[in-house]
């Protein structure tokens, strides 16, 4: 998932994206363990969230990092498969010491699964204070009430609305030309 390219020094510093910037940043170096950063599409969530994996990592600290609908794809092939452990996969996630999943509420017409696994991941990380950065789409609103809940602790977590807009239609896409 990680651009080595994507740090916060190389992070596109643009009007209503300086919250989400200091939080992350912020949430490196405690006491405060959570971060829920969201808002709309292509505004520099994902960018931040491979800068604080390479900033965990240049500090020696392994990190797991995930988007959201890849993980949930995992999950769902192993709920019947005899093969997998579905148990031990979703507790890869709620129990690793430091978590980064991208793109949370995303990507599946399964919005019940997806939201029931979410709980169970942020409750978890909540209750053993590990540091868990998350990033959505959605409207903060629509998320599960015990996840927001976790996320409005001020004493544990950050929750920050990254309220640039998107910066892919401002990049001229390349054009191929014949055929």
């Amino acid at each position: 998932m990680t651009s080595l390219d994507n740090t916060f020094e190389n992070f596109k510093r643009v009007p209503g994206t300086e919250q989400a910037l200091v939080a992350f940043k912020a949430v490196l170096d405690g006491p405060e363990y959570m971060l829920l950063c969201y808002g709309g599409v292509g505004n520099g969530k994902t960018h931040l969230c491979e800068a604080a994996a390479i900033e965990l990592y240049k500090r020696g600290k392994f990190c797991r990092v995930m988007k959201m609908p890849d993980m949930l794809s995992t999950l769902r092939k192993a709920i019947n498969n005899p093969e997998m452990d579905y148990d031990g996969i979703l507790g890869n996630y709620c129990y690793a010491e430091r978590l980064i999943m991208d793109d949370i509420g995303a990507g599946g017409s399964d919005r019940e699964f997806g939201d029931r696994v979410l709980e169970t991941i942020v409750g978890a990380r909540y209750g053993r204070q590990l540091l868990t950065i998350m990033t959505s789409n959605r409207e903060f609103i629509t998320l599960p009430e015990r996840v927001k809940s976790r996320f409005e602790d001020a004493v544990t977590s950050y929750l920050v609305l990254n309220e640039s807009e998107d910066y892919r239609p401002k990049k001229k896409a390349r054009r191929v030309k014949g055929g």
